[in-house]
């Protein structure tokens, strides 16, 4: 027979080792663990910018004229960036302290691009014949809210234009 200090001891030992194991893996595994959640939930995380987005000169863009304003952008989808191709409609005004306005190009309806008809003086959605009139208005059609105006701003006689989801 075993002597029963011997047989304690053995135990002890073969616990702490367990124990110093099970730390080990779980120190491991912690280790593999963050760097991969943080990878998951950076979209989650991720703040929208909100940068402002140059147009041009307002010398570009005719006053009193609502006009097609293309612009260049990143965009940060879930996992991926992107630069995409961008336009709102802008119309500036004149004068000593010139001012613009903006309105984003998406139909309130179904999301598809307005486009401008001078002739008829109005935005018209090509998917389902929604109109609006100069001021982003809605006047028929099945569009629910008006067109959305878009932050702008003018410095250095550069138009800006913020972007919003």
């Amino acid at each position: 027979m075993s002597n029963p200090i011997e047989m304690n001891e053995l135990t002890s030992r073969r616990g702490f080792f367990k124990i110093l194991i099970v730390l080990f893996n779980g120190l491991i595994a912690a280790a593999l663990a963050v760097p991969g959640l943080g990878y998951l939930l950076t979209p989650v995380f991720r703040k929208d910018s909100g940068a402002w987005i140059s147009l041009g000169a307002i010398e570009k863009f005719r006053a009193n004229t609502l006009q097609k304003a293309t612009f260049t952008y990143v965009s940060e989808a879930g996992y991926t960036r992107a630069e995409k191709n961008g336009f709102v409609w802008l119309k500036t005004s004149a004068g000593d302290s010139p001012d613009a306005i903006a309105f984003s190009p998406v139909c309130s309806h179904t999301g598809c691009n307005v486009n401008w008809h001078a002739s008829r003086n109005a935005f018209i959605c090509p998917c389902h014949n929604g109109t609006y009139d100069a001021d982003g208005n809605v006047v028929s059609g099945p569009p629910p809210r008006p067109l959305q105006k878009l932050p702008v701003k003018i410095e250095n006689d550069q138009i800006f234009v913020q972007l919003v989801a």
